[in-house]
């Protein structure tokens, strides 16, 4: 079974596109708030929102900073279906 992993912090304006869009998509996905998170966990370091399948990156973008940053293009429904589904 596949494991998607939506990544955010808390504020962050684009969040709830991508919610949306993983929902009108139907997947079931684990969300993952990361102001909550230890300094060191390897998820503080991906952009506001980031998308994981199976711990691979299919959207959003990895960042050198635990301080955060924003995933700043966001892509349609039919673009991010297909990424699922690969």
């Amino acid at each position: 079974m596949e494991r998607i992993q939506l990544i955010y912090f808390q504020g962050c304006p684009n969040y709830s596109v991508i919610k949306n869009l993983l929902s009108d998509i139907g997947v079931k996905y684990e969300e993952i708030e990361q102001t909550g998170l230890e300094e060191i966990d390897p998820l503080k370091l991906f952009s506001s929102p980031s998308i994981l399948k199976d711990g691979k990156l299919i959207f959003g973008q990895k960042i050198d900073s635990a301080k955060g940053g924003c995933t700043l293009n966001l892509p349609d429904k039919s673009y991010l279906a297909k990424k699922l589904e690969d």
